[in-house]
């Protein structure tokens, strides 16, 4: 068996009793949902890191026991230390599976089970991963597990969903054959007050009875269903259709009360005792009463980046996986961005990283760490209390150090910052030209021709050009002779970095053309759809799909200060 070699450094010790009065307690993302309970309290740091096989756009969370972490990514599943994140086993352990596995697993006792592309839910046991009994439903699962009373309820493509008994393998009998929805179940059911809610992709939201497999009611929607998964909060169901909300009583599905938004939803709402929550595919945020639907804040705040899996619900926080690779806690009761961390792409290959990597797959939260999988096959452990002792790493884009350039305007200053630890606070990020502070430019599109310096979250890059007129009018010239930039940034531990290069002005040399400004999603690639449910797609833009890649099959890791500790395996 191959194992991810770590190096353990030192962990900062905070007291037990201050992460139970500061930390929050962790609510399921849905109720149908196998996510470990816990608590956080920011910030946050990287604690370790595993990466396996990428899958582009994997939406399959991990999920945790006491000690072991176990997810899926691609053609296998994997266990990796709750503690120093190196593997324990994976599945297969030769070689991988001629499918990819992109449910959620679900731990019921001792095993983990799953659902496959080849149509077949794999019974693991979590000690081992030996493999105790197959499922083959003779179709294609893309619908996670739900367990409940000893009983596993998913769905199939061909609109069955079924129910399993999770010590034998076999249907329940008054199951058998399985519950025929009409069309592909391609979502995770909900299980509540003896009911077992799924929707099916001719947009129909079905409650079926737990113990009779016989249904009992039925809604039609109206607008597309993909990838949404009916969520039950108390005596609710929150289902998203198309650009509407809709609240069911979780008894017998009569309507409660819907909100139609500007934009489609883009995935499955949340909900937690504060409200519930949708992301639109417009990167906005809403969230409204439970009881009567009414919206809770004035404006919907705005991310940066496409959002493509279900926020997370922790206490009165929610934590959002977007494109990209970024990480969003928000605060539940304002909308207000809490903390926000970029996840660096990795790979198995070092000679072919990948340039960008999507968080598809909703955050769980256990005991004290954050577990977040990335569509490059990496797994991150973010710590309330994990050490931090490093600050911020500015890399210099331009003017390059030392370089000879003609004062006139436009000049572009330029520096990327990033920090693997707990992340770069965009509040702290600071631009000083000889000294003198540049003031910031207002977020968004329609402030692009206003003056200062802008921090792009997406890229982790500053930029800053010094103004030119845009009629006609008398032009100074930055003055002959040496010239500082400096770059300040402090990471969400409060380690805080300042970079000062200098730079000559001869405005005796010729003007360098300026450099065209680079669009990193647009040299993406050209690609195809997919990835999400369908098959392999094209190595296309975030959030559009991707094929699934391979890595060698050697196990490797390598620790970094600060008590981060990164591993890679694959196969």
């Amino acid at each position: 068996m191959l194992h991810a070699r770590s190096r353990r450094m030192p962990s900062a010790r905070v007291p037990r009793v201050l992460l139970a009065a500061a930390g929050l307690l962790v609510l399921t993302a849905s109720a149908n949902s196998a996510y470990a309970a816990g608590k956080l309290a920011l910030p946050l740091a990287l604690d370790w890191k595993y990466t396996a096989n990428r899958d582009g756009n994997n939406p399959a969370s991990p999920v945790a026991d006491a000690d072991t972490v176990y997810f899926a990514s691609g053609d296998r599943m994997y266990a990796v230390d709750i503690t120093s994140g190196a593997m324990k086993w994976r599945y297969p352990e030769d070689q991988p599976l001629n499918t990819r596995i992109r449910t959620t697993p679900v731990i019921v006792g001792d095993m983990l089970y799953a659902g496959a592309e080849d149509g077949k839910l794999y019974a693991l046991q979590t000690a081992n991963g030996h493999g105790k009994w197959l499922f083959d439903t003779r179709s294609q699962v893309g619908s996670s597990p739900v367990a409940a009373d000893g009983v596993l309820y998913f769905g199939s493509a061909d609109g069955r969903v079924w129910a399993i008994d999770t010590r034998t393998g076999n249907e329940v009998p008054t199951w058998r054959g399985g519950y025929n929805a009409g069309d592909e179940v391609a979502a995770a059911p909900a299980v509540a007050n003896g009911l077992v809610f799924v929707l099916s992709l001719d947009q129909v939201l079905h409650a079926v009875g737990a113990a009779s497999g016989k249904q009992r009611a039925t809604v039609r929607l109206g607008g597309s269903v993909l990838g949404m998964a009916p969520v039950v909060y108390g005596d609710n169901v929150y289902v998203a259709a198309g650009s509407t909300l809709y609240c069911f009583s979780s008894r017998n599905l009569s309507l409660r009360w819907t909100q139609m938004l500007p934009n489609d939803i883009a995935c499955s709402p949340v909900a937690n005792e504060l409200g519930v929550y949708v992301v639109t595919r417009d990167s906005r945020l809403y969230s409204f009463e439970t009881r009567l639907g009414r919206p809770r804040w004035k404006a919907a705040p705005k991310l940066e980046y496409d959002v493509l899996a279900t926020p997370a619900a922790v206490g009165d926080m929610l934590v959002v996986g977007t494109v990209l690779g970024a990480v969003y806690v928000i605060d539940g009761n304002t909308g207000a961005s809490k903390w926000l961390y970029t996840t660096q792409p990795a790979g198995t290959d070092p000679d072919a990283l990948p340039t960008w990597t999507n968080v598809a797959a909703t955050p769980v939260a256990a005991d004290d760490r954050l577990l977040v999988l990335s569509d490059d096959g990496s797994l991150a452990c973010f710590r309330t209390g994990a050490l931090d002792s490093l600050s911020p790493d500015v890399t210099i884009l331009e003017p390059e150090m030392g370089v000879v350039i003609n004062g006139n305007p436009p000049i572009r200053f330029e520096a990327k910052i990033a920090d693997v630890g707990s992340g770069v606070n965009p509040a702290t990020v600071r631009v000083l030209i000889d000294g003198d502070g540049i003031v910031r430019r207002p977020d968004g599109k329609e402030n692009d021709d206003k003056p200062g310096y802008y921090f792009d979250l997406r890229y982790a890059t500053v930029t800053y050009d010094t103004p030119e007129p845009t009629t006609a009018a008398l032009v100074r010239p930055l003055p002959d002779g040496r010239h500082t930039v400096t770059i300040s940034a402090a990471d969400w531990a409060g380690n805080m970095v300042n970079k000062t290069w200098s730079f000559t002005v001869d405005n005796s040399v010729a003007k360098r053309p300026r450099r065209k400004p680079t669009d990193q999603m647009n040299n993406m690639g050209p690609g195809g759809m997919g990835g999400i449910r369908g098959g392999p797609g094209g190595s296309g833009m975030p959030g559009m799909g991707s094929g699934s890649g391979s890595g060698g099959r050697g196990g490797r890791g390598s620790g970094r200060g600060g008590g981060r500790n990164m591993g890679m395996g694959g196969g």
